[in-house]
Formats: structure tokens, sequence, C-alpha cells
């Protein structure tokens, strides 16, 4: 693949590095607590790859097993949390990226909503991406756009 599809990214420390190449297979916001604590954070988006899309260099990452066959890796040193690693069923292994690590996140724009009604009642994006009840595959979704349009009431 040419270099116009490789990304890079990392931690905050430059410990972990990472390169993807090719596209990823979805970028989403996702709402589900397991995301939420290993973040600390009210939604976390992520990109998804294939495993033998992406190359990690640098420190070897830590890896904490939330769950049966799923890894969320982050840095020794710093503790930036980096990934969701675990089976993608037809796309085989894979790695959720978080977006914040990549070194030109811009570049990669969220398409849906995962877990929508595990997320905080509170916290509500504007958008008018599609919700899902599961996996941003899952069909159909349950809504389109927000709750609300985001803005305060008069």
């Amino acid at each position: 693949m040419s270099d116009a599809t490789k990304m890079t990214g990392g931690c905050m420390c430059g410990a972990v590095r990472y390169e993807t190449t090719g596209d990823s297979f979805g970028v989403n916001h996702c709402h589900c607590e397991s995301c939420r604590k290993h973040n600390g954070a009210a939604v976390v988006t992520l990109a998804g790859f294939k495993a033998d899309q992406v190359v990690f260099s640098g420190d070897k990452r830590k890896i904490y097993e939330s769950s049966p066959g799923v890894g969320r890796a982050f840095c020794g040193k710093c503790g930036t949390p980096l990934t969701w690693e675990g089976d993608g069923g037809d796309l085989g292994p894979i790695f959720e990226l978080h977006i914040s690590t990549f070194d030109k996140p811009g570049l990669l724009v969220p398409t849906a909503h995962a877990f929508y009604p595990e997320r905080i009642p509170w916290f509500d994006i504007a958008d008018n991406l599609p919700r899902y009840k599961g996996f941003a595959d899952d069909k159909p979704p349950l809504q389109q756009g927000p709750v609300s349009d985001g803005l305060p009431s008069a």
C-alpha cells in the first residue's frame, strides 16, 4: 500500500508507537461502560483495523484482559490507553485504536455511535450519526441523531 494509507500514533510519553496501513474498517463513538472506564471519559472514539494492518514499535504495550478474549492495551510508563483488542468475527483479530492517540486524529471521521443505550444520560453528541444498541454493524440502528439537538432550551 502507498504511504498515503499510513497513519502513525502512540502514547503520551512516546514509549509505545504504532503505524497503521490501509483504511480503517470503522470509526465509531463507543458509549459502553468498559470503554468509558478504560479511558475515564464520557465517550471513547475508536478506529478499527485488522491486526495485520497495525505494527507496534518502541516499548511493549501492557494489556489488561477486561473480559475473556478482549484486551485493552496501554503504555506501561505513562498509562495512555491505546487499544481494544479482540476477535472481529469475519474480520479476524482486530485492533481498535483510540483516535486521540493518532498523530493526526482529525483525519479519522466517526460514522456511528456504538452501545448508545449505555451512554451517560446527561451526555449526547449533537450529530446526525446513527445510534446502535451494540456494535455499529448491528442492524437496524436504534435512531438517527441525538435525543435532542443539543442546544439549550429557551
